[in-house]
């Protein structure tokens, strides 16, 4: 009689009677890594969530409020478009988003540095991050 498998299944089965368990959480992790790793590089791509590039702005204030969604978020309406002013732990670490925040003033002009882009789609939104007050 003939075997059904396929070449692929004979291989998984062969690797799983030598090695059992570590075969299984191999298999298990991969699809999980892998999407992972497509979220993170999409996070590097369009520079969401504090990663992308960074740059120096002069902006002018025009508006100063707490957008107090799921999460509180410092928003800072400016000439340039809105910026946020967030703490982070990865990929830079800012632990004083209230000490940037409590700087501006409205009406008043500042070079700031920013990092990230503007992403608005029907999942979420992320406004560039304010990281430095010059």
């Amino acid at each position: 009689m003939k075997n059904d498998y396929s070449l692929w299944e004979r291989f998984c089965d062969w690797l799983y009677d030598q090695n059992g368990f570590l075969v299984a959480l191999a298999m298990t992790l991969t699809p999980i890594l892998l999407i992972l790793g497509i979220i993170i590089s999409l996070n590097y791509t369009f520079g969401v969530h504090g990663f992308g590039p960074e740059k120096e702005m002069t902006i002018q204030v025009q508006r100063l409020y707490v957008d107090s969604g799921k999460s509180s978020h410092y928003m800072v309406g400016t000439d340039q478009g809105v910026l946020e002013v967030s703490n982070f732990i990865f990929p830079v670490q800012i632990f004083n988003s209230d000490e940037i925040y409590s700087q501006l003033e409205v009406g008043k002009t500042y070079s700031v540095t920013v990092k990230g882009n503007k992403v608005l789609n029907w999942w979420f939104q992320e406004y560039p991050y304010i990281i430095k007050v010059h």
